[in-house]
């Protein structure tokens, strides 16, 4: 009953934010499951490889790496990370640089 109380001492304000932040996740919850239904179409997709007469089907995606290459997306997120690090390394100056920077003005 412990939730039953927060409600109760919330203001009408909280309350409102909170029944907005879980339409949100409500909203989050349902493309995630779209997203999954969706992608589980893609790996069942099919192509013919035969002719009119010896029809043949087999898999677009023959592994799961060429489905989703986990490994690359990793490296891309590190990439960025690296870059975004060595932007900020770039971008700091030295005490000197600073005052000699805000003295020009």
């Amino acid at each position: 009953m412990e939730r039953l109380l927060d409600v109760e001492m919330m203001t009408l304000t909280e309350f409102h934010y909170k029944r907005y932040a879980q339409a949100y996740k409500e909203i989050d919850e349902e493309y995630r499951i779209h997203k999954n239904a969706f992608l589980i179409r893609n790996a069942k997709a099919t192509k013919n490889t035969g002719t009119d007469k010896n029809p043949k089907e087999e898999f677009v995606f023959k592994e799961f790496k060429d489905f989703f290459n986990y490994e690359e997306a990793l490296e891309s997120i590190d990439q960025d990370f690296t870059e975004k690090k060595e932007e900020v390394a770039a971008s700091k100056l030295s005490p000197a640089e600073l005052a000699l920077r805000h003295n020009r003005r």
